[in-house]
């Protein structure tokens, strides 16, 4: 819980940024961009048995794309997190 909790502020940060545009993407996907950092999309995912959590940050300067996901499950009191490696865009 504390996860989401870290990336909902995340989250909040990024959009209290000025100058900046938040929108909702479509679907459960929120994004927000900022003119210095970049864009970053947060989306909800449900399934049957889980819940996740995935968070994407497309850097303007530095051309790349990282991620981290989280997910809950009902036999689990802690989380299962993972991080994307930072991907170069061509």
């Amino acid at each position: 819980m504390r996860i989401l909790g870290l990336l909902l502020a995340m989250l909040c940060c990024v959009l209290a940024a000025t100058p900046g545009v938040a929108q909702k993407a479509g679907g459960d996907t929120i994004a927000a961009d900022q003119i210095d950092i970049g864009r970053v999309q947060a989306r909800i995912l449900k399934y049957d048995q889980a819940l996740g959590v995935v968070t994407q940050l497309a850097r303007v300067h530095g051309a790349n794309v990282e991620c981290n996901a989280v997910c809950y499950l009902p036999t689990s009191t802690r989380p299962i997190a993972w991080r994307c490696a930072p991907e170069k865009k061509m």
